[in-house]
């Protein structure tokens, strides 16, 4: 058996993940603060192979507990791969330093930072028993690369998310059994979040306008071809060979090369 473990599994890239996850035949365990009728209707269509566990990730006591909840779900034994996802995230607050609400910060922080350490160390910890091979996917930005004004919270997060998977695959790598960990840049989706960036200030974010144009023109990445992108990755040898892997689409003739894109040799 081969089983995923996907935060933030209701909606946007984290439910087209899980979809195509289960179009593949895989086992899927979908963390989110509500199910939500689509993930529901998900559930429906492969019920012997999609579990839910509901978890608010903002909760620091929630996002420990819904690792082991998931893998508690599991015959762990009889995997042969043990796949965990940290796809929830949140891009507010949209704003410069000195005009941050006070709980959008500490919630971006919790979700984009605490939750994925969190449950790193949980499905770390309640497997490092067993044979089966172990992967952790943090779904980034490249936002970590590269500042933008009024993105400043984002970009803290998703490069501490960085720099978190670097640190732990040198951690891993001389260990009986090292998991891999990446950390990856999936690009601009047509998920909430677009829509959140699309409506805040521009006094706060002077880039909205090209983000007003990415939809305008067409240029995002639909849900289910950025999910396809990535577990096509995930399930790839070249999974773990580097820690910070941007996918985002390119020239042709490009591939993943960690921190940067280079041509294919």
């Amino acid at each position: 058996m081969h089983a995923f473990i996907v935060t933030g599994a209701s909606r946007g890239l984290g439910f087209a993940i899980c979809e195509a996850l289960l179009n593949d035949g895989y086992f899927v365990v979908g963390i989110a603060r509500n199910a939500g009728p689509a993930l529901e209707g998900l559930a429906g269509r492969h019920p012997e192979r999609l579990l839910a566990v509901n978890a608010d990730l903002s909760d620091a006591a929630q996002a420990n507990a819904a690792v082991h909840t998931a893998l508690q779900q599991l015959p762990l034994p009889e995997c042969a791969t043990i796949t965990l996802i940290n796809n929830a995230g949140v891009v507010t607050p949209i704003a410069q330093a000195g005009h941050y609400p006070t709980d959008q910060l500490v919630q971006a922080i919790a979700i984009n930072v605490t939750a994925p350490m969190l449950a790193t160390n949980a499905l770390l910890s309640a497997t490092d028993h067993l044979p089966a091979r172990r992967r952790i996917l943090n779904i980034s930005s490249g936002a970590a690369a590269k500042a933008y004004p009024g993105w400043s919270v984002y970009c803290a997060t998703k490069a501490g998310l960085d720099h978190f998977s670097r640190c732990v695959a040198l951690e891993q790598q001389d260990k009986a059994n090292p998991a891999q960990i990446v950390a990856l840049y999936p690009g601009v989706v047509d998920t909430d979040m677009q829509g959140n960036i699309r409506g805040s200030d521009e006094a706060q974010f002077p880039q909205k306008g090209r983000f007003d144009a990415y939809k305008a023109e067409g240029a995002l990445a639909s849900p289910a071809a950025a999910a396809r992108q990535i577990v096509d990755y995930l399930v790839s040898p070249a999974f773990g060979q580097l820690q910070v892997v941007d996918i985002r689409p390119w020239s042709p003739g490009r591939s993943w090369c960690g921190d940067r894109r280079c041509a294919i040799p």
